[in-house]
C-alpha cells in the first residue's frame, strides 16, 4: 500500500519584547534552545536547529502533520515562555515571522 510524504520545512522566528537582550546569559539561551526542541519534538515535529542571539531565537523545524502552524507557535512560546519566566523573567513579544523552506 503506497504512503503519504509530507516534508514541509518551517524557520521561525521570536523576538524578546521590545528587541530587549533578555537571552544575554549564554547558559539561560542554551537552554531555552534545547526546551524549544523538545516542546517541537513533542508536538511531532522535528527539531532540525535551534540557535539566537540575545534577543531573537530562530528554529528549524520539519513540520508535523498532525498540528497547524498557529498550534505549534502557540504551544512553543506558551511552554517556553512559561519555563524562561521560572529561570529569568523573559517577555517574548507577540509577533512572529514564519518563513516557509521548500526543499
Amino acid at each position: 500500500m503506497p504512503q503519504s510524504l509530507s516534508a514541509v520545512y518551517v524557520h521561525v522566528v521570536f523576538s524578546t519584547k521590545n528587541r530587549e537582550p533578555f537571552l544575554h546569559d549564554v547558559r539561560i539561551r542554551t537552554r531555552l534552545h534545547a526546551q524549544l526542541g523538545g516542546i517541537s519534538k513533542t508536538l511531532g515535529c522535528a527539531p532540525i536547529l535551534t540557535d539566537g542571539v540575545e534577543d531573537h531565537v530562530h528554529m528549524l523545524a520539519r513540520f508535523g502533520r498532525t498540528i497547524t502552524q498557529a498550534e505549534w507557535v502557540k504551544e512553543l512560546k506558551r511552554v517556553s515562555n512559561l519555563w524562561l519566566k521560572k529561570h529569568q523573567g523573559f517577555p517574548i513579544s507577540s509577533g512572529r515571522v514564519d518563513m516557509l523552506i521548500s526543499l
